[in-house]
């Protein structure tokens, strides 16, 4: 919601906003969508070469950081004080919200779309995906919801020949830098902290969807350590089919 705003102060006109930054839509969408595109691929890059090492913990609480960063663009645009060192609005719009924003949205991103596909237990990771989505959208569309109601509590005004934007400063500094790192780098804690080539969680001790499935009891510790024994025994694998040795 505060993304809308922003681009509704950036995009206003003189009679609506006379200090405002004034972009036409072909900059504000067709060029910094290309620039940020371009940006989401070398995003994908530095982070296979530069964060896929750490740990979930630690590559989680980095972006978060950097992301409570990138809202300072649009708060430094907001405030006019790149015009004040004398940038130009337009060259550090491209340089900050289309790039470096864009960065830190695809660096946020890749975590939590590697934490998805390794919390799937084996043969449900369609239904977890579909589950997960489902929840991402549910819980945007909740925030919209909630950030209306900012909105219109604040008093803005965001159309007609005497809008106000004043309340948008503190809106941005509240909920895009404040509140995501209060909230987000706690929550980290709750991930176990393992590396991102590891597995986070066992599913040979977790045997409940195999039970689920199939309709038998789950198997102990004690079972499952005296089936590997067993297979240590044979030379094999007795879950792996006949065929496939």
């Amino acid at each position: 919601m505060l993304t809308i705003l922003f681009s509704l102060s950036s995009t206003a006109d003189a009679a609506c906003l006379p200090d405002g930054p004034h972009f036409d839509y072909t900059y504000y969408i067709t060029i910094t969508g290309v620039v940020g595109s371009v940006v989401n691929f070398f995003g994908v890059i530095l982070y296979q070469y530069f964060l896929s090492g750490w740990r979930f913990r630690s590559a989680l609480i980095f972006t978060i950081v950097i992301g409570a960063l990138a809202p300072m663009i649009d708060l430094i645009i907001v405030m006019r004080w790149n015009v004040k060192i004398g940038i130009p609005d337009k060259v550090f719009f491209l340089l900050g919200n289309a790039i470096f924003e864009n960065l830190v949205g695809i660096l946020q991103s890749i975590p939590f779309s590697s934490i998805f596909a390794k919390i799937a237990p084996p043969g449900m990771e369609s239904a977890v995906f579909a589950y997960t989505v489902g929840i991402a959208n549910f819980c945007g569309m909740v925030s919209n919801l909630l950030g209306s109601g900012v909105i219109k509590w604040s008093g803005m005004t965001t159309v007609g020949d005497d809008c106000n934007f004043d309340a948008l400063p503190n809106l941005i500094v509240i909920f895009s830098i404040l509140i995501p790192t209060l909230v987000g780098i706690p929550a980290t804690f709750l991930i176990p902290n393992v590396l991102q080539t590891e597995n986070m969680i066992d599913w040979e001790k977790e045997q409940w969807y195999v039970s689920q499935r199939d309709g038998e009891e789950p198997q102990s510790e004690e079972d499952i350590e005296n089936n590997n024994a067993d297979d240590d025994r044979d030379g094999g694998d007795s879950r792996i089919e006949s065929h496939l040795l």
